[in-house]
């Protein structure tokens, strides 16, 4: 069976690290966010290095978490725009070819998917047709994405720089809050994502993120025929 190269290796490499960052990212917020409720967790992290920060080992963990989730912020907003970058630079960035789609055919594949994601429905001829890699459903979810990434970004520098900027207490409080709906529809994505990866229709999808790019032609042909169609891509061997 003839086996499609759909995904690059930096694109495997970014993704992976993409989901490192966001599940760091937040483990240590949300401990931050919520310390009444994490406090154990902020108490094991700052056990060690209570001694040499001649504090309690709550306040110290909290410290650490606080200090890694600068330091790791700004390596994931370094990740995704350097490769955003990379993307629209090299003409690679293909998420969003499903947006310049007219509205009633978004509307009609969004349907479709959801009839196939929900319900099982198989998806009809025309809707194939127009498939191209990233279907309409993922590009709204980039834009998603790309929203929350802004809001956290934003917000994180607005915070961090609180003091040097002369920053008052309410607007302090508002960044909070965008940071913290940042994190709200960054973390709705994440579970939209993964109800999508998971699904059994994508299993070629998913074990080609995690594998090594390929997916059979079989499978493309139902899920990618614009893909197909815009690269050529034969069913010969």
């Amino acid at each position: 069976m003839k086996r499609v190269k759909i995904i690059s290796n930096s694109y495997r490499i970014a993704h992976t690290h993409n989901l490192h960052f966001i599940a760091f990212l937040s483990i240590t917020g949300i401990t931050l966010m919520a310390i009444e409720y994490f406090s154990w967790l902020a108490y094991i992290v700052g056990l060690p290095f209570a001694p040499y920060m001649n504090t309690d080992p709550v306040t110290a963990g909290v410290q650490v978490f606080r200090v890694l989730h600068r330091i790791f912020g700004i390596a994931w907003g370094g990740l995704i725009i350097i490769y955003g970058c990379y993307l629209f630079c090299s003409g690679n960035l293909r998420v969003i070819d499903a947006l310049k789609k007219p509205i009633g055919q978004q509307i009609q594949e969004a349907k479709a998917l959801a009839g196939l994601y929900l319900f099982g429905k198989p998806l009809p001829s025309d809707v194939k047709e127009r498939l191209e890699r990233h279907n309409v459903f993922v590009a709204y979810l980039a834009l998603l994405l790309a929203i929350g990434f802004a809001l956290l970004a934003l917000s994180g520098v607005g915070l961090m720089l609180r003091f040097a900027l002369g920053l008052s207490d309410q607007t302090a409080a508002l960044l909070l809050f965008l940071h913290d709906l940042g994190f709200g529809i960054t973390v709705l994505f994440v579970l939209l994502h993964v109800f999508a990866s998971l699904h059994p229709a994508n299993t070629p999808l998913l074990e080609a993120m995690f594998g090594d790019g390929y997916a059979p032609f079989e499978w493309l042909k139902d899920h990618m025929q614009a893909f197909i169609k815009r690269y050529n891509i034969a069913p010969e061997e």
